[in-house]
């Protein structure tokens, strides 16, 4: 790598500059007094730069933007523009990071304020300072800017470094936060109003309005990944004591991540199906299965017909939890074939539920990549010629020719610093550099 990425923060930094220069020659003039609310709200947008918390993994949220969108509105000017920018530097000084990292944060921010108020201008915008009417389309389109700009700036790091497409790499990290980017739209005028009607008062209750929100957004995601481990939790208890199939549904729900994405979905589709990826299996934990699963030699026909119920009743279990309802048939038909061989119910093509399709490959693709008593784990090229053998039969055919053909099959194999997640661009920037002293060394 990744000398392409670097060349994109330096590219970043330099257009970051440039807008800034841009913002200036469009509106030179400064006024100090008007430029008082924007400098309180960027100072809240730095101290919430730093009231950080986990998401989920190594990511992280902060409650930075609207206190920013609302500095850029109050008065659009290069002064504001500016303000941001050191709201921006300030804050990645006060954290330990590569300088890289540093350069692209700061430029991000200060290029997406720069394009926010250029808009805003170009469209009729006025400062709400002088002109506190709501005006739709430049304050819609100034506050949507700022955000888009922001996240297409990593989205494009991101997707430069791992050879991705720019617009699924974004779609698939913002997906979820659509409704938080059209409900910033009112907030950022409410903030802005607050001021202007009450001054300083207006501005301590919009402070304690933003940091209630932190509170309750951190409740809610912390809430969310509690239950997703505390399903993961569930799940291994019922592979505990399997050689076999430790860590089986995890891995399958990884896969399944992956494939969903190879074939285009959406990202709360590919969610959605690697949730039920990861309770496929959980009917397994019913008494009657016990004996058959502890079982060192192979089945009688007798004991295939039982663990053939097993999609059943992981589908039942999967039923009781009214949020997983839309997964249930996914659950169920997992291990229905595409030409009817399959079961429980036998069903063939498109009558199977597409998460129970993408299930069927992730579920053979990691026994096939599993050593076994009887044989050795299977190579990438080896797992491709199975696929390319069953097409058709055991496997969706469209299905299977979409992730042969994807970038992403690689990512099927890659178990080291790895669990399907999309790399955060501070270690995009720190592999760039190892990498780059390696090359000079």
């Amino acid at each position: 790598m990744k000398t392409r990425v670097i060349g994109f923060v330096y590219a970043i930094v330099a257009a970051g500059a440039v807008a800034l220069v841009c913002v200036y020659l469009k509106a030179p003039e400064l006024s100090p007094a008007l430029l008082v609310g924007s400098l309180l709200y960027s100072a809240l947008g730095l101290v919430g730069s730093q009231s950080r918390y986990r998401v989920q993994g190594n990511m992280l949220g902060e409650i930075s933007f609207i206190p920013y969108a609302t500095a850029l509105v109050l008065y659009p000017s290069w002064a504001t523009v500016a303000l941001v920018g050191v709201g921006a530097a300030v804050g990645e000084i006060r954290r330990p990071k590569p300088a890289l990292k540093r350069a692209f944060n700061i430029a991000q921010f200060c290029l997406a304020a720069s394009i926010s108020t250029l808009l805003y201008l170009a469209l009729g915008g006025r400062p709400l300072q002088e002109h506190s009417a709501f005006l739709f389309l430049p304050h819609t389109v100034a506050v949507l800017s700022f955000l888009f700009v922001n996240t297409l700036a990593v989205a494009a790091a991101i997707g430069i470094s791992e050879g991705k497409s720019i617009v699924r790499t974004r779609r698939d990290g913002n997906s979820a936060s659509l409704l938080f980017d059209l409900f910033s739209v009112p907030m950022v005028y409410l903030f802005a109003r607050a001021y202007l009607d009450w001054r300083l008062w207006g501005f301590a209750a919009m402070t304690i309005m933003t940091f209630g929100f932190r509170i309750l957004y951190q409740v809610r995601q912390q809430l969310s990944t509690t239950n997703r481990e505390l399903l993961e939790l569930f799940v291994h208890t019922v592979e505990y004591g399997d050689p076999y199939t430790s860590g089986h549904s995890q891995r399958v729900s990884r896969y399944s991540r992956i494939i969903a994405r190879a074939i285009g979905l959406t990202g709360l589709e590919v969610e959605r199906i690697a949730i039920a990826a990861l309770l496929h299996d959980v009917g397994k934990i019913h008494e009657i299965f016990r004996p058959i699963l502890s079982k060192p030699g192979r089945l009688t026909n007798e004991e295939r017909s039982i663990m053939e119920l097993h999609p059943i009743k992981s589908a039942e279990l999967v039923a009781k939890l009214s949020e997983f309802h839309d997964i249930v048939p996914a659950v169920r038909h997992h291990h229905e074939n595409w030409d009817g061989t399959g079961y429980p119910d036998k069903i063939a093509g498109q009558s199977i539920p597409l998460g129970s399709r993408i299930i069927m490959f992730a579920d053979t693709i990691d026994a096939m990549t599993s050593d076994r008593a009887y044989r050795k784990a299977m190579t990438e090229v080896e797992v491709r010629a199975e696929l390319i053998k069953f097409r058709g039969k055991q496997f969706d055919p469209r299905i299977c020719d979409a992730l042969l053909d994807s970038p992403l099959y690689h990512q099927l194999f890659v178990t080291a610093d790895s669990r399907g997640n999309t790399l955060s661009f501070t270690q995009i920037i720190e592999r760039a550099r190892g990498q780059k002293a390696q090359a000079v060394a």
